[in-house]
């Protein structure tokens, strides 16, 4: 197995997303040395636009706040959601000095669209590229600054932490074919969300449960892991576009839902009819088709044809063009649409200045729990990334001088078991991903969710008691599959203790609401999961 030498930085950043990109822009530019570890962008590219407070007349940070504790049901961490709402005022004057041009109206000001939960029109941007757009911008910056280095075929598998103190982390560069650690003083895991782990996910592929894992496995609690965000407007239909999805703010433009028999159904689950909350717009889809009212290919109708054909062509170009490629006319025709995993409200646990408990490691963006509550808001991922990403850069400055190198390597541990061959690697990510989407999908239960968990930790132990792989390649799948499945049991065991609905969380065994605001904390001992409940801070 060829070998890599080991690294040395001041500050490590796993994941080349928004939040990542923000944070090594604000460190390097002030001299502070930086390795990037970045095999894919994450969601990043997608994100349309950024939630932002007084874009809309009437508009304030207050009621900024107000609408993200109602789409939550209240479950947010005060602090997290006052460091949000109020970073996101800022974001314009940031962005624009970055050189990011924003949508405006004739008169100058911000253009706006408004997001299912909020009340004003908040999401503003460029286009349907925004996140692109900041990321071109800051690997340009970034590019010119000889203290900064970005590892573009390296995957962070583990976090090097004695339980107390993290200081670096195990990698695998999947192009050269070996291991190596790099050790940082300070480490800013933003390895965004783990919704890449279910079945039908509008996640990019390489997204997975690699940060909840890393983070869990290292000592950090996870927090509210049973809030996961289910897109209920992604592509069932064609397959080339499958989990692909579709601007909700198009509902506020004209476009509903429909079912098989051609019934606008929202009205029945809302007075609002579409314009709710993505949580209870997926729990009415879901409805409709667990009761035989979906289409051909398991989901529901998107009727954009309402909307005027200019202002579609001004606002949402980029959605005709996606359909015109596979034959649709979007302005016309109905498309297929139905519930994808999309964003996960949970994972680690941090306080309102990305810090997680563990001395030396921060945690930003999707990658950490307890800022939307149990339902988010569209355009707040968005904001999310920016104003965290600053905050965890601000935080890792003040702390950076009293935080020391520390170059203990990390190996990771062997079972006693014979080596795992690829095919059973492959049958247990298939079955992984079908007990996720049995027992964690938009409706649960607590009987599928222990049957679930049981046999998920059964694949767990056998996974960990495979002995040593000689194969770079498949040891890195190995580890990855564990990180994953580590991750599924995260989410199964919070699920589980939550017996009640809430949010995009709903048991059908406990269907009514929380008596009181209360959270989920995962914790890992020696492997095993622990779950606990706290009350809401």
């Amino acid at each position: 197995m060829k070998e890599i030498p080991n690294l040395n930085t001041d500050v490590l950043i796993i994941g080349g997303g928004a939040t990542g990109h923000v944070a090594a822009w604000e460190l390097a530019r002030r001299g502070h040395e930086v390795i990037m570890l970045r095999t894919g962008a994450g969601a990043s590219p997608g994100i349309s636009g950024f939630n932002v407070p007084c874009a809309e007349a009437g508009d304030t940070v207050e009621k900024y706040i107000e609408d993200t504790n109602a789409s939550g049901r209240g479950q947010g961490g005060k602090e997290l959601t006052k460091a949000l709402c109020e970073g996101a005022l800022g974001l314009p004057e940031y962005l624009e000095n970055l050189g990011f041009v924003f949508d405006r109206n004739a008169d100058g000001s911000l253009f706006t669209r408004k997001s299912l939960g909020s009340s004003y029109g908040r999401v503003v941007g460029h286009g349907n590229s925004s996140g692109s757009m900041v990321l071109n911008i800051l690997d340009s910056k970034l590019k010119q600054l000889d203290n900064f280095r970005v590892l573009s075929s390296a995957r962070a598998l583990r976090l090097i932490s004695d339980g107390k103190t993290v200081s670096g982390a195990f990698v695998y560069d999947e192009k050269e074919k070996a291991f190596f650690n790099v050790f940082a003083k300070a480490t800013l895991l933003c390895t965004g969300g783990f919704a890449g782990i279910f079945p039908f996910t509008s996640n990019s592929k390489d997204i997975s449960g690699d940060g909840a894992a890393m983070a869990l496995l290292a000592g950090c609690g996870l927090i509210d892991m049973e809030f996961v965000q289910f897109e209920p407007s992604s592509a069932v239909w064609p397959p080339q576009i499958r989990g692909k999805g579709v601007i909700t703010t198009l509902f506020y433009e004209g476009a509903v839902m429909k079912n098989s028999l051609g019934e606008r159904f929202m009205f029945k689950y809302d007075p609002r009819g579409e314009c709710v909350n993505k949580d209870a717009l997926s729990h009415a889809i879901e409805t409709e088709i667990r009761e035989g009212r979906g289409t051909e290919h398991g989901g529901v109708w998107f009727d954009a044809s309402g909307v005027d054909t200019q202002r579609l062509h001004d606002a949402y170009e980029p959605f005709i063009r996606r359909y015109a490629s596979v034959g649709i006319d979007f302005t016309k025709e109905p498309v297929e649409l139905a519930n994808a995993a999309h964003t996960t409200i949970g994972g680690a646990q941090i306080d309102a200045t990305c810090r997680s408990g563990l001395k030396g490691l921060y945690v930003a963006g999707e990658a950490a729990g307890h800022v939307h509550g149990s339902n988010r808001i569209g355009g707040s991922a968005g904001s999310e990334t920016l104003v965290f990403g600053q905050i965890a850069a601000a935080s890792i400055k003040e702390d950076i001088d009293g935080l020391t190198l520390k170059k203990e390597a990390f190996v990771p541990a062997s079972g006693s078991g014979s080596s795992i061959n690829p095919e059973r690697l492959e049958e247990i990510r298939a079955e992984e991903k079908e007990l996720i989407g049995e027992g964690a999908g938009v409706f649960r239960d607590g009987e599928t969710l222990e049957r679930c968990a049981a046999r998920m930790k059964e694949l767990y132990e056998e996974l960990l008691a495979c002995g040593e792989c000689e194969d770079p390649d498949l040891k890195c799948r190995l580890i990855r599959t564990q990180n994953d499945v580590v991750t599924a049991m995260a989410l199964f065991a919070a699920a589980n203790a939550r017996c009640d609905s809430c949010g995009s969380h709903q048991r059908t065994d406990y269907p009514d609401a929380p008596a009181e605001n209360y959270h989920t904390l995962v914790r890992s001992d020696n492997h095993n999961i622990k779950t606990d409940k706290i009350i809401n801070s």
